[in-house]
């Protein structure tokens, strides 16, 4: 794909997809990686404000200051405001009992958040492409995800710290990204631990998509496409839940769920009305199920009443009446 090609592509995809606004200030996250480096030339290319954010994990020694260090340089040649933090992630992630992953992300983002608002920007562009993409689909299939799962990145989101995240790559590859960084002389920074099949992602990444690109090398634009006509249908799935959770259920003033058995057996998937009722409530797939027939509950109540401990240790009391069931939340 030629560099002014491969700009149109990227100009055109933000506009399909409403991510930006002509002159609008970002921040982008900035590792030193390929797709890093491209996202910010792209992005200033196109005639948008940067500010550059990069943390340094303090995960692989002196490659992390390696990587801050090109970073510095890159954003001073090319003028480009820097925000730079540092993280003991190790302890954070010992701290929240979490892992080192879901630390980096954490607080990744509580910096981002940090810098839109301290930089009046308006989201955080960051550099996920078609092949993330077509790796998330696979991985999420293996860990059985819901429908929600299958639609892929989404081009725009908002995240649990209120950051508006857009991906202006999502409409390009891999490769597309190595050859306008060829084009336009530019050099990045490779992170040794990408290159390790030792978590679920690189597996992924090294081991089977080869093996499915020697099968079909559009593997990845196929299953790009497939994502796209899932996440169609899960447009059309949302609007018929959402207008069959309104006409099986309703809440009372007192926090009580009330569904109804008649209403919910006339719908086309009463398990799925079901489900989307109540696994925001913390009810787990079996809860679920069981809550058709009512098996499964310990009481010690009345006929027709059940307590349930949810995983978050919250418990709840149920009312499987003849016409309906009434969820109580305290």
């Amino acid at each position: 794909m030629k560099a002014k090609t491969f700009r149109d592509t990227i100009r055109r995809y933000i506009e399909t997809e409403r991510m930006l606004l002509a002159g609008d200030k970002l921040v982008v996250a900035l590792s030193g990686g390929a797709d890093s480096v491209c996202l910010l030339l792209i992005l200033r290319a196109l005639g948008y404000q940067i500010v550059a954010a990069h943390c340094n994990f303090h995960l692989r020694g002196e490659e992390s200051m390696r990587d801050e260090e090109f970073v510095r340089n890159l954003c001073k040649r090319m003028d480009v405001k820097l925000r730079l933090t540092d993280f003991d992630t190790t302890a954070y992630a010992r701290e929240k009992t979490v892992s080192i992953e879901v630390a980096a992300r954490e607080l990744r983002y509580d910096f981002f958040r940090q810098v839109i608002d301290e930089e009046s920007c308006t989201a955080v562009a960051v550099g996920h492409h078609k092949d993330d993409n077509a790796e998330t689909f696979l991985l999420n299939c293996v860990r059985k995800t819901g429908i929600r799962g299958l639609g892929g990145i989404k081009p725009v989101s908002t995240n649990r710290q209120g950051c508006k995240v857009v991906r202006p790559l999502l409409c390009v590859g891999r490769q597309d990204i190595i050859d306008y960084l060829h084009d336009s002389g530019e050099q990045w920074v490779t992170d040794s631990s990408n290159l390790k099949n030792d978590v679920s992602r690189n597996k992924m990444r090294l081991d089977v998509m080869p093996i499915l690109k020697n099968i079909n090398k559009g593997v990845v634009d196929n299953l790009c496409d497939t994502m796209q006509n899932v996440a169609e249908m899960i447009r059309i799935y949302e609007n018929w839940v959402e207008r069959e959770k309104k006409r099986c259920s309703r809440w009372t003033d007192d926090r009580t769920l009330l569904i109804s058995r008649e209403r919910l057996a006339q719908s086309a998937s009463p398990i799925t009305v079901l489900h989307e009722l109540l696994s925001p409530l913390g009810f787990n797939e079996t809860q679920v199920k069981n809550l058709l027939t009512a098996k499964g509950y310990h009481s010690n109540r009345k006929k027709g009443e059940y307590e349930l401990q949810l995983a978050d240790g919250q418990t709840v009391l149920l009312e499987v009446r003849w016409k309906e069931i009434r969820v109580s939340i305290p």
